[in-house]
C-alpha cells in the first residue's frame, strides 16, 4: 500500500503524525511525506522521505509581522470567544487555495492508495475526493479548529473544489484522534482513538540527565518548564524572565528550563533554583518530574498527559487556549489565560504550588494517563487504515 502524508508547512506539524508513519512502514507499507520545504527538516529527523512543493511558506514570519511591536501574542491580541468555531483556521484554508493543485497534480502521478494528514490540511481531502482514495486527519491533540473549521472551510473552498473537478469538500474518511475522551472538547465525536506516542524530535539524550537514570531522586520537586521554542521567538523573552523568577523563589523547588542557548544569554542570570538548558525530547525526563509548566501546545500537552503529569498551562494563541481549558476541565491541571496573570509572580507560584501540594490534579492526571494507556497503539491502528484502503483500492 502507497501511503502519502500530507502536513501544513509548519515544522511543528507533521511530528504528531510521525508515529502512525513508523507503523505503516513497519507494517510494510510504501510512506512519503508531501509538503513545503518548511516541513524538510521534520522528515528528515523522523527517518521519512519527503517531496517539496512550491515555496517556503515561514509561519513564523506571519506571526511575527501580525504582533504588536516587542509584544507577546497573548498581548497584541487576547484569546478568541471560546465558542467561536476554528478560530485561526483561515490561514489554512487559503493555503489549500493555493497549493491544492499542486498536491494534486503530484498525487495522481504518485497513486497513492491512502493519505494522512494534519487536521488543517484541506488539500488532502480534495487530494482523495478527486483521486478516489480515502482521506485520513490525525488530529494533535484538543482540536477546537480543524475539525469545528470544516464547514467553513467546506464553503470557502467550493470554487477550488469544483475547478479541481470535484462538488464539495468532503469529511475525512476516518479521524484518528489521540486524545482521551475525557480531555477533547465534549462535541467532538465519530472519531477513531489512537494511543499518543511521543515524538520530540530526534535529540540526544542529555548527560546530566543520562547521569540520574537509576538513581532514586530524593529532594526538592521537580517541574519541568517547557513553552515551546515559538512562545520565546515571539516576543517572550520578558514574560520567559518574570515567569523563571518567579518560580524560582518557591521553596523546595527544582525547575528544569527548556531554552535554547541563544534565548538563555537574552534571558540573563536566573535564581540557582532553576536550570536552564537545551531542548530535548521531553518524554526521557518526565518520568521524574511531580509536574510540568507549558505554553498548552499539543505536542507538549499530550506528551505530559501520557506522562501523568499536572500541569500549569500559559497559552499565548491558537489551540493552546483550547489545551489549557480542558486540562482545567478535567482537573489535571491550571491554565492562566490572560496578560495579567500571566504576569503575575504571586498568581503562578500559588498555580503551581496548588498543582504540588494538592493531590486532587495528580489523582485526575494519572486518570488521564491510564485512558491514554487503553486506547490502540499505532501499530494496532494499521489494520483500520489498511481496512480503508482496501475498500478504495483500485
Amino acid at each position: 500500500m502507497r501511503v502519502l502524508v500530507m502536513t501544513t508547512p509548519d515544522p511543528s506539524h507533521l511530528p504528531p503524525l510521525v508515529p502512525v508513519a513508523w507503523a505503516l512502514r513497519a507494517a510494510g507499507h510504501d510512506v512519503l511525506v508531501l509538503g513545503q520545504p518548511d516541513s524538510a527538516e521534520s522528515a528528515r529527523t523522523a527517518g521519512l522521505n519527503f517531496v517539496s512543493l512550491g515555496n517556503w511558506f515561514r509561519t513564523e514570519e506571519l506571526v511575527l509581522r501580525a504582533l504588536a511591536p516587542g509584544k507577546r501574542p497573548l498581548e497584541s491580541r487576547p484569546r478568541a470567544d471560546p465558542r467561536m468555531k476554528g478560530g485561526f483556521g483561515g490561514v489554512w484554508i487559503e493555503h489549500a487555495k493555493d497549493m491544492a493543485g499542486t498536491y494534486l497534480d503530484f498525487a495522481r502521478a504518485y497513486r497513492p492508495d491512502l493519505i494522512l494528514s494534519d487536521p488543517l490540511n484541506y488539500s488532502a481531502l480534495i487530494t482523495g475526493a478527486a483521486l478516489g482514495v480515502p482521506a485520513v486527519h490525525h488530529r494533535w491533540g484538543v482540536d477546537p479548529i480543524g475539525t469545528p473549521r470544516l464547514p467553513a472551510a467546506r464553503q470557502e473552498l467550493k470554487a477550488t473544489c469544483q475547478a479541481l473537478g470535484i462538488e464539495t469538500l468532503p469529511d475525512p474518511a476516518a479521524v484518528l484522534d489521540p486524545c482521551p475522551t475525557a480531555l477533547q472538547l465534549p462535541d467532538l465525536t465519530g472519531h477513531t482513538p489512537l494511543r499518543y506516542v511521543p515524538f520530540n524530535g530526534s535529540g540526544t539524550a542529555p548527560d546530566w540527565l543520562r547521569a540520574q537514570w537509576g538513581q532514586p531522586r530524593t529532594g526538592p520537586h521537580r517541574v519541568v518548564i517547557s513553552l515551546g521554542r515559538r512562545t520565546l521567538a515571539y516576543n517572550g523573552i520578558p514574560f520567559t524572565r518574570t515567569l523563571l523568577h518567579a518560580l524560582g523563589d518557591l521553596p523546595d523547588i527544582e525547575l528544569i528550563a527548556t531554552i535554547g542557548a541563544d534565548h538563555r544569554q537574552q534571558i540573563g542570570p536566573v535564581p540557582t533554583t532553576v536550570r536552564m538548558v537545551d531542548p530535548f525530547p521531553l518524554h526521557l525526563i518526565l518520568d521524574s518530574c511531580d509536574a510540568i509548566v507549558t505554553h498548552g501546545g499539543s505536542a507538549t500537552t499530550m506528551t505530559a498527559t501520557l506522562h501523568g503529569l499536572p500541569q500549569l498551562a500559559l497559552p499565548q494563541m491558537a489551540d493552546c487556549f483550547a489545551h489549557g481549558d480542558r486540562l482545567a476541565a478535567t482537573g489535571a491541571g491550571i491554565t492562566l489565560d490572560t496578560v495579567a496573570a500571566q504576569d503575575d509572580p504571586h498568581q503562578l507560584r500559588q498555580s503551581l504550588t496548588d498543582l504540588l501540594t494538592d493531590p486532587h490534579y495528580a489523582q485526575a492526571a494519572t486518570e488521564l494517563r491510564h485512558d491514554m494507556e487503553r486506547m490502540p497503539t499505532p501499530a494496532q491502528s494499521v489494520r483500520t487504515l489498511e481496512h480503508l484502503a482496501g475498500h478504495h483500492h483500485r
